[in-house]
């Protein structure tokens, strides 16, 4: 039954990673088309490629009726993204962080999840309170599109080249196909089953074993789906692409905290434990804050740095453990 169930979220997660290839493979043309102008679409689209498969496990997990497991999904991919998606690349190589990217993505990466946090205070979030994070996205968007259009036509190509790299990277690099309309389908189908396969696996680990659902979310959850992009953000480090796993972090974060949250309180109003309001959403701000921190006082993260953020959240993980 365990070996049954771990070979299943093994070939669920190369499911996902495949499927996110595929898929954003098939968004490469499209940045083309889009041409300087669209350098903000672009960067939506990272956004929104990078979360997809913490959303598609957390609505799964949430339509299923394990809420706790979906909420644990959401926080724990935020504070895996940045202990492990920026702090292993940091290991790599330190990143360099340009200061439109701090603007675009780091002040909101530490605004949002105070406002979870202030919002969550009350032990609910609510369907009408699940509505405003989705609509407070689009101020988000509104900032990323007035911070590209005031760069200038030589950064909007640099801009735009990075986006193109950074979903050619997304994924698995075995079994490439023709970008087009057969990979996006394919991709899209891929990405939706594996994301399936992967929540029944962790409503199993719940249901025959016992385990904390919400523990099973902070840690598994969050890990598996977003070893793809841990892979990719890596690889471009090591190419010496540094700051695109601190953009994918940032907006990635950004957006699993507003419409991923979004989503999940408008599918069923989220019932906030006192636990979460001391240690699981401060840990998230935490880590959140930590992050920008360093960007802000160097427009760098070292190695020391990032073996920091690794370094807290795997002693977050030790505390979720002997909390939960």
């Amino acid at each position: 039954m365990v070996l049954t169930t771990i070979l299943l979220l093994l070939i669920a997660i190369i499911a996902i990673g495949k499927g996110s290839d595929w898929l954003t493979d098939s968004l490469i043309p499209l940045a083309r088309k889009l041409g300087i102008t669209g350098t903000f679409v672009g960067l939506i689209l990272v956004s929104i490629a990078v979360s997809l498969p913490e959303v598609l496990v957390a609505v799964y997990a949430q339509i299923n009726g394990y809420s706790l497991l979906s909420f644990g999904v959401v926080l724990g991919s935020i504070t895996c993204n940045i202990g492990l998606m920026t702090g292993l690349s940091a290991l790599a190589k330190p990143l360099r962080v340009q200061s439109h990217v701090i603007l675009r993505d780091g002040i909101f990466s530490v605004v949002v999840p105070i406002l979870v946090f202030a919002v969550g205070s009350s032990g609910r979030i609510t369907r009408i309170e699940g509505l405003a994070f989705l609509f407070l996205f689009i101020p988000y968007v509104i900032n990323v599109y007035l911070i590209e259009k005031q760069r200038t036509v030589k950064e909007k190509e640099q801009d735009l080249k990075e986006v193109e790299i950074e979903l050619d990277l997304a994924g698995f690099e075995f079994g490439k196909i023709k970008s087009g309309w057969l990979s996006f389908i394919l991709g899209l189908s891929l990405l939706l089953g594996g994301a399936y396969l992967f929540s029944n696996q962790l409503i199993n680990l719940v249901k025959g074993f016992g385990i904390n659902e919400l523990l099973i979310g902070l840690t598994i959850g969050a890990i598996g789906p977003s070893i793809p992009n841990i892979i990719t953000a890596f690889q471009a480090t090591q190419k010496g692409m540094g700051e695109i796993a601190v953009s994918e972090t940032l907006g990635s974060n950004i957006f699993t905290m507003l419409v991923t949250l979004g989503i999940l309180a408008l599918l069923s109003p989220i019932s906030i434990s006192s636990q979460w309001i001391r240690f699981d959403i401060p840990s998230v701000l935490f880590m959140s804050i930590l992050l920008f921190f360093f960007i802000v006082s160097k427009q760098t993260i070292s190695k020391i740095e990032g073996a920091i953020l690794l370094f807290c959240y795997i002693v977050i993980l030790l505390l979720q453990i002997k909390v939960i």
